[in-house]
């Protein structure tokens, strides 16, 4: 028997992942000291775009996702010893990472 997906838990372009939590897991993703906000904040956001900008073509296209983004990523994969694939994942599924 088919199971129809509930409307309910897909998020649209104008919610956020945090409406699917409640209790801890709210209150752990919305934490402002957690590892991930943290991370966020004193790291990714602190990365200077401007100084890749000599690597990028200004008429052959762009990176697929923001390069303080891309770098975020490569040092959450080598903290972490992940695969690429893995921290592809992860960045893709784990609310904590994304």
């Amino acid at each position: 028997m088919l199971k129809k997906s509930s409307k309910e838990h897909q998020l649209d372009m104008f919610s956020s992942p945090v409406s699917l939590f409640s209790g801890k897991a709210q209150s752990g993703y919305e934490n402002p000291n957690g590892w991930h906000n943290l991370f966020r904040k004193e790291v990714v956001n602190r990365i200077d775009e401007e100084l890749f900008n000599p690597l990028f073509s200004e008429s052959q296209g762009l990176p697929n996702a923001p390069i303080r983004v891309l770098i975020g990523m490569m040092v959450l994969k080598e903290a972490f010893g992940l695969s690429d694939e893995k921290i592809f994942e992860d960045c893709r599924y784990n609310l904590f990472i994304s």
